[in-house]
């Protein structure tokens, strides 16, 4: 098998961001799961052919999260819930990330992360919006950042849940994933401060479930009493197969994490490739739906409505009689099923 070498900002979109950076660990796993073309090259390494092909005819921002910025990387859509971009970098870079347009973009374009004064306005905000309960702390991924830059923002948010307003806090991460071993002890200890943390982690496919990712995840349940919850993205050539999905489902119910979300990929041009008609991903939800244990069914497979307008679940299993083509977005909006 040739020799992997990541071809970094020679990868990038046109936007010059999403570069192909992989590390040491999952270059390890890409080569004992079928090279460039196995179900882990595919997700992490460019198809720069394939991902400049619709290079105009899609959105970049399908749920239009600049125009929900309320304040510095602070995603507003839902009354009650925030999402929180803190850094625009990750370890590896997927190649169907829904933010490709500004992960791994260079710092001379877009700061990696927010200054100090950018995260007072976030904490500001929150403080005078008291129904906003819950944030979601994401990127990029905010596990990368500096201790100190990431101990900042979490000793904000652990006040504001201390005084009554913040309800939840969660995590979303792919770290434990794709670079076990870039988690050190303080982020266990970090994480611990916070009431009930949600640790939301990203796994597409069974060979991703690793000796060294369980560790990292059993440690931050042991320490941070973190509740492991995990996402997954429908992807084509990787996991829309029946087979591998109920031993992802099966696998992470067997280890103590909860299935959570199955997403129906997002609508960026340079993810196109990786997307399943969604009548074909509907049929292989009902299959799969029935074959999984009452635990592991905990998943959802939903749609991330374009405009931003809810995680819409798709009813499961063929159990009753539904008219696939329209559902409602959280506004009550009446959309068609494409």
């Amino acid at each position: 098998m040739e020799k992997i070498i990541p071809k970094g900002s020679q990868a990038s979109l046109p936007e010059g961001s999403l570069p192909e950076v992989v590390s040491l660990h999952l270059l390890r796993l890409i080569k004992r799961t079928g090279g460039k073309n196995g179900p882990i090259g595919k997700q992490f390494l460019a198809n720069i052919e394939k991902e400049h092909r619709l290079l105009t005819s899609t959105s970049r921002d399908p749920l239009n999260e600049q125009e929900h910025e309320v304040a510095p990387g602070l995603i507003y859509k839902y009354q009650g819930r925030a999402l929180w971009l803190v850094t625009n970098y990750c370890a590896s870079y997927c190649r169907f990330c829904t933010r490709g347009r500004q992960v791994g973009i260079s710092a001379q374009i877009k700061k990696p992360f927010l200054n100090e004064n950018e995260i007072k306005k976030v904490i500001a905000f929150i403080q005078e919006h008291p129904l906003l309960e819950e944030i979601i702390v994401s990127g990029g991924d905010p596990l990368i950042a500096p201790c100190k830059y990431l101990t900042n923002i979490i000793n904000a948010l652990v006040k504001l849940q201390k005084q009554g307003q913040l309800k939840i806090i969660r995590i979303g991460t792919r770290l434990p994933v794709s670079n076990p071993q870039a988690i050190q002890a303080w982020h266990y200890k970090l994480l611990a401060r916070i009431k009930n943390p949600y640790l939301m982690v990203h796994f597409n496919h069974p060979a991703e479930i690793t000796t060294a990712t369980i560790k990292v995840l059993n440690n931050f349940r042991k320490i941070a009493l973190a509740n492991i919850l995990t996402q997954s993205v429908l992807l084509k050539g990787v996991n829309d197969d029946e087979k591998v999905l109920i031993e992802l489902f099966t696998r992470l119910t067997q280890e103590g994490y909860r299935p959570y979300y199955l997403f129906q990929n997002d609508p960026v041009y340079w993810a196109d490739h990786f997307t399943v008609p969604i009548k074909k991903a509907i049929i292989l939800w009902q299959k799969l739906r029935p074959k999984l244990s009452g635990i592991a069914a905990t998943a959802r497979f939903v749609i991330d409505v374009p405009e931003g307008y809810g995680k819409i679940a798709v009813p499961e299993g063929g159990a009753w009689e539904v008219n696939y083509r329209y559902y409602k977005d959280f506004k009550g909006r009446k959309k068609q099923l494409e």
